[in-house]
């Protein structure tokens, strides 16, 4: 006579295996989470910096981009008076803060190039940087880091160009 099913004991031994492999495969879904995290945080600046060129191109106004890495945020504005600050009135992007386990700094001694990476992780004069009517704007770089990787977000004079570098015992361009 044949079984036409299975026993509880076929279906604990393949319910071990399966959590066995899945006790495997966790701990480096965890990594490549945390690996995305941080590379869309990177995209996030990217995406401020263009969006604030944009606005500046289009409504013939600086456009500045504030960071504050003490805060762990950054915002977009439009100067409208240019006086440098936020004041009430004025259109903003954001503020924008950064997600949970990413922080502003790096775990490299030195950025890309050999560049020195200020204390607070942003080379920013003021920790702002302002785009022109003709989408010019001053160069700086963002370094922001998550448990095991860093990046840097480069903002390129004049331009407005943004290139971003990811450190994991060395510095390589990403985007």
């Amino acid at each position: 006579m044949k079984s036409k099913g299975v026993t509880l004991l076929e279906l604990l031994v393949v319910m071990v295996i399966i959590s066995i492999m899945a006790a495997i495969a966790l701990p480096n879904l965890s990594g490549y989470i945390s690996e995305k995290a941080l590379t869309r945080q990177g995209d996030e600046f990217i995406a401020l910096f263009s969006r604030a060129r944009d606005k500046a191109m289009e409504q013939g106004i600086t456009w500045r981009v504030l960071l504050r890495p003490e805060e762990q945020m950054c915002i977009g504005y439009g100067d409208t008076n240019d006086n440098s600050s936020l004041d009430q009135g004025e259109e903003q992007l954001g503020p924008y803060y950064l997600a949970d386990g990413i922080s502003y700094g790096s775990h490299a001694s030195a950025g890309p190039n050999k560049s020195s990476i200020p204390q607070d992780a942003v080379s920013f004069l003021n920790n702002c940087t302002s785009f022109s009517c003709m989408g010019c704007c001053n160069a700086g770089t963002i370094y922001i880091r998550s448990q095991d990787r860093s990046i840097a977000v480069r903002l390129l004079p004049s331009s407005g160009l943004v290139r971003m570098w990811e450190y994991k015992e060395s510095w390589r361009v990403v985007k």
